[in-house]
């Protein structure tokens, strides 16, 4: 399965995998499952469909099925907690939550909305978070039973108090016809990255006019569609640095840099250091 149309892996039969993770950056993609992330450090920053969050410490993210996200090139790693469920599991959910979304950013210590008279929604989801990821890791005797309950009080909490905007029959259409040019787009790109790629080649690839493309993708996205290539290529540039022994200037171009000082200017922007320095504390760690 592509990155941009993911499904993320439920073992054990169950309807929710949960693991923690430092990796930096994914590209922008979507899935069926709803994501909740638990921020465990400052600073994470994350996309979703045209919005940039910043999220601090014990911040919570939910993130609707079938909304375009992505953890752009930073220059730090940031721990967090990710957790997948598949609504679909739980028919009363999927009822009432039907052409919903409720993707939303959860500040830690912020009142919004009361889940209770004493305790925030975010306190509320919190507890459930890190009770799943006790139970996951813990494996104790009904351990599957207690995660489908704390998953269960998880979708409560949402379908009593998260705020959620209501898709109509056209908005949901627009949204798949939406998601299908996007995973055009996503493909072309993981397919010719290493070449040059112009806009009028690429919106000719989602059967849009330039300017009609250019406006898409920002809505889409919250990004241009020159950075969403330079994001991408970046990535893969510190694949490169960490498995190979290619040259700089070989990583640049094998990349889809067309010159040296372009690709040490982008990099240092996204993580904060040039290529050698890069890989030079990657090598050290």
């Amino acid at each position: 399965m592509q990155p941009w149309h993911q499904k993320p892996f439920l073992s054990e039969n169950l309807p929710l995998s949960i693991f923690t993770t430092d990796e930096a950056e994914f590209p922008p993609h979507w899935h069926e499952a709803v994501e909740v992330v638990y921020a465990l450090t400052d600073g994470l920053k994350a996309g979703v469909n045209n919005e940039i969050y910043t999220l601090n410490k014990k911040d919570i993210l939910l993130i609707s099925s079938g909304d375009v996200h992505y953890f752009p090139p930073q220059p730090l790693q940031f721990n967090r907690i990710i957790l997948f469920f598949e609504a679909a599991f739980f028919e009363a959910f999927t009822s009432i939550m039907k052409d919903k979304r409720f993707t939303m950013l959860l500040r830690a210590n912020t009142n919004f909305p009361a889940a209770t008279s004493v305790e925030s929604l975010h306190d509320a989801l919190e507890t459930q978070i890190l009770q799943i990821m006790e139970e996951y890791q813990n494996k104790k005797q009904g351990y599957k039973l207690a995660l489908k309950a704390r998953l269960s009080d998880i979708l409560v909490l949402l379908m009593r108090y998260a705020p959620r905007e209501v898709y109509s029959t056209y908005e949901k259409n627009r949204q798949l016809s939406r998601l299908e040019r996007l995973e055009q787009v996503f493909s072309f790109v993981e397919k010719n990255f290493d070449k040059n790629i112009t806009l009028e080649e690429i919106s000719a690839v989602a059967n849009y006019s330039v300017y009609h493309f250019t406006r898409f993708f920002k809505e889409a996205t919250g990004m241009t569609f020159n950075q969403y290539v330079n994001n991408f290529r970046i990535s893969k540039a510190a694949e490169y640095l960490i498995s190979s022994n290619d040259s700089i200037i070989e990583i640049a171009f094998k990349s889809g840099f067309g010159s040296i000082k372009n690709f040490n200017r982008v990099f240092k922007d996204a993580k904060g250091c040039s290529p050698s320095d890069y890989r030079k504390a990657i090598s050290e760690d």
